[in-house]
């Protein structure tokens, strides 16, 4: 139910002290930075607020970016900056978008210390700026945001419980005291004392998903004529801290009902409904959200404020999905390559989403290139911290009446830290080690559009620890995955024919068959190549590609599996295999 302007849009085609902190278990494909190292490799650590945010592309046209303006309350370390900006990835521009997961997702009035160091990001907007930019130290972790309710200050691994406790905290690090360049109180921040009586009677239902549309009713006494603020638990820190919904996803309010679309990052927990006039809220009972889907925002300009809009899949390949790509280094790593291949098969067989993956790729950047790139972090390319990321590219097939518009995923990549600590398995990993494919499953969850939980048993689980092995889907994590399938398969009013083709899994069994009865030899080699075919099946034809993934070679192998490749120059090849009912792509060498 939503609440729309009703004007017909045209269609649009695009392609502290230890005693006052609580530690938080491992957050979803970070590692923790301690805040002794944050205050160490931070320029400049403020207290302050977002005032503003605005979305745009990096110089080369290959990313997005949101830069939120801050009002410095306070300053720990560094400059006295009265207003900063803060850089952070993803973010949406005109009618193409990104998101990064995991990373800093800011919203405006978000209060709390920021962890900072030099932006090195060259964006379209850097002639447009008076303000010093920065990046977050550690990613998600270098922002505590506070929970002005329960007077704590949180990242994804801590609980700062007493805000001015936490001060007195950063000043012994720092080694001397902040400097204060506003008026803000943080005991007047988290006092709330009313003559209003706000009170919850009841929600309705009880458990429900987000980011999907659904509509919670609220019931109760004292919510005002006005439109107030609605707030859920946030599913990124474990339900530590609050996230508002969307004033547009507030459908209904009065004085004693609340209608309102549960936003696509609330975790289960207790809801908050606050006056608008007054500082009175009350809670609910507890709300449990089973799973959450991704959903991006988007402002048309018309007073109306930012709108929620779910994503889909499409037939970008031609084949009825999409075609990822390892890099060739990636690939190259065997233990790797089968760990990633194996939670890909899990969703794709658990949900039917149409991926596969073809030839390698010399490609080795994250960027919107039209490349679907499997590959690890150059250095320290991710933040400290992050173990593993999804990068999101949408874009909106098209608007129709009554402003609805149909958003796609263009684009995926997915980056690991090349220096953590991994087991590949297939045997299951003990800490200190961090279970490879538990992460790439949990990312791949991103990529299908899916977000964080707060639900141990779920594999969209918020957190992971070292040791911790979750590779299978919970019925919660399928439900999600088949419902954003579901929307995927079906062609829209106004891009018709291009709808996604639901991935038949016997057919990657029967790849996976392939794949392990097949060997190639010499290897390397230099003038001819051997099939070598252990169980006897029946092969047709094999296609050779280069690095880059140039089709050179094109073969009838069904009488002989002896081939030919003097023609070829030294290097790293890539030989795709074809049987009656499958196909497998195999690496070779030729000295």
């Amino acid at each position: 139910m939503k609440k729309r302007i009703t004007s017909k849009i045209i269609a649009i085609a695009f392609c502290i002290t230890l005693s006052s902190t609580i530690a938080i278990a491992q957050q979803g494909m970070l590692s923790k930075v301690s805040l002794e190292d944050q205050v160490a490799s931070s320029t400049l650590i403020v207290e302050g607020k977002v005032i503003s945010k605005k979305s745009y592309w990096d110089v080369n046209h290959q990313n997005i970016y949101t830069v939120n303006e801050v009002e410095v309350y306070k300053v720990f370390k560094g400059q006295l900056l009265a207003t900063i900006e803060v850089v952070t990835p993803g973010g949406t521009v005109g009618f193409q978008a990104e998101r990064v997961s995991p990373s800093l997702g800011l919203a405006i009035k978000d209060v709390g210390i920021f962890m900072l160091y030099e932006n090195d990001k060259q964006l379209t907007s850097d002639a447009e700026s008076n303000y010093s930019k920065f990046k977050p130290f550690s990613s998600v972790q270098g922002f505590y945001k506070y929970n002005k309710y329960e007077n704590t200050a949180v990242n994804p691994f801590y609980i700062k419980q007493g805000i001015s406790n936490f001060y007195s905290e950063l000043r012994n690090l720092v080694g001397n005291d902040y400097s204060s360049l506003t008026n803000f109180d943080i005991n007047v921040f988290t006092q709330y004392e009313s003559s209003l009586a706000v009170a919850i009677t009841s929600i309705a239902p009880m458990t429900s998903s987000a980011g999907t549309e659904s509509v919670l009713t609220i019931t109760g006494t004292g919510f005002g004529a006005t439109t107030g603020t609605v707030s859920f638990r946030n599913a990124d820190d474990g339900g530590a801290t609050y996230i508002d919904a969307l004033p547009t996803q507030i459908d209904t309010w009065t004085d004693t009902e609340i209608t309102v679309e549960i936003p696509s990052r609330a975790g289960t927990g207790d809801v908050r409904v606050s006056h608008a006039t007054d500082a009175t809220s009350a809670t609910s009972a507890t709300l449990t959200i089973s799973y959450a889907e991704t959903t991006f925002n988007y402002d048309w300009g018309m007073g109306v404020g930012l709108e929620a809009y779910q994503t889909r899949h499409k037939d970008i390949n031609g084949s009825g999905g999409y075609t990822w790509n390892m890099f060739t280094g990636f690939d190259a790593n065997t233990a790797a390559n089968e760990s990633f291949v194996r939670s890909f098969d899990t969703w794709r067989c658990e949900t039917g989403v149409n991926w596969t993956i073809g030839a390698a790729t010399p490609t080795d950047v994250i960027a919107l290139d039209g490349i679907n790139v499997i590959r690890f972090d150059i250095g320290t390319e991710l933040p400290p911290g992050v173990l593993g990321r999804c990068t999101t590219y949408a874009a909106a097939d098209c608007g129709i009446t009554d402003v609805i518009l149909y958003w796609f995923v263009s684009e995926l990549d997915i980056v690991f830290d090349s220096g953590a600590d991994w087991e590949y398995g297939p045997t299951a990993a003990v800490a200190p080690k961090i279970d490879f494919e538990s992460v790439s499953a949990h990312e791949l969850g991103h990529g299908h559009q899916l977000l964080h939980v707060i639900d141990s048993g779920a594999l969209m689980h918020w957190s992971i620890a070292p040791g911790d092995n979750n590779r299978v889907l919970s019925a919660n994590d399928i439900a999600a995955g088949n419902d954003v399938q579901s929307r995927s398969l079906i062609d829209i009013p106004c891009a018709p024919a291009d709808a996604m083709t639901a991935y038949d899994c016997t057919a990657s069994v029967a790849d996976q068959l392939l794949a392990e009865s097949i060997g190639l030899y010499p290897n390397p080699t230099s003038n001819k190549l051997i099939i070598k075919n252990d169980l006897f099946l029946n092969l047709e034809t094999v296609t050779i590609f280069d690095a880059s993934g140039r089709e050179l070679m094109f073969r009838d192998i069904s009488k002989s599996n002896i081939i030919d490749i003097k023609q070829l120059s030294k290097g790293i090849y890539f030989i795709n295999i074809l049987s009656d009912n499958a196909s497998t792509t195999k690496r070779f060498i030729i000295k």
